[in-house]
């Protein structure tokens, strides 16, 4: 009775790691900001004002683990397809599954410090109103790219050669 009720408490945790809710970026916008438009978007674009030395150092903040993220992250594709395959046979091996789940864990685990850090050291680069504006534009991304918007978020001349830069950052942020 207890392997079964951990065999279902696993499971659970696979099929919320596996098969994450999905609402598209149309259905609502950033996360808490269902009013988050235009607007809104331009005023943070006008915030954010990154010089091209911050850019510079966002670069290398993005690009400083991202070979050890993507590892991490095929490690975890791994571990979900080995407890996949051990569910399948006749009967599944609970310490096999376990330690496949563990490994996935452990690998997720590092993807979201490496995450965190990142985090960290651009809100130490930026002040806590423009790292606040990042973060609102990082989640608003997706929403604003399928409604047309991102494009639209240079207003005056001279913000044109700023979005590239930023949409790089802010699809890395993805």
């Amino acid at each position: 009775m207890r392997n079964t009720r951990t065999l279902i408490f696993i499971l659970a945790i696979l099929v919320s790691v596996a098969v994450p809710l999905k609402v598209t970026a149309q259905e609502r916008p950033a996360a808490g900001q269902a009013d988050y438009g235009l607007p809104e978007a331009r005023h943070d674009f006008r915030t954010m004002n990154l010089s091209q030395e911050e850019m510079a150092a966002i670069r290398d903040l993005l690009s400083k683990d991202s070979r050890d993220v993507e590892l991490a992250r095929a490690e975890i594709r791994e571990a979900q397809a080995r407890v996949a395959r051990l569910m399948l046979e006749a009967k599944p091996n609970l310490g096999e599954i376990q330690k496949s789940v563990r490994d996935s864990l452990e690998a997720e685990f590092r993807v979201r410090m490496a995450q965190i850090e990142r985090n960290l050291g651009m809100r130490k680069l930026l002040d806590d109103q423009r790292w606040a504006a990042l973060g609102r534009l990082s989640r608003a991304f997706a929403f604003l790219a399928k409604s047309g918007n991102l494009r639209d978020l240079a207003e005056r001349t001279g913000d044109a050669e700023k979005l590239a830069p930023l949409f790089e950052i802010l699809k890395a942020l993805q």
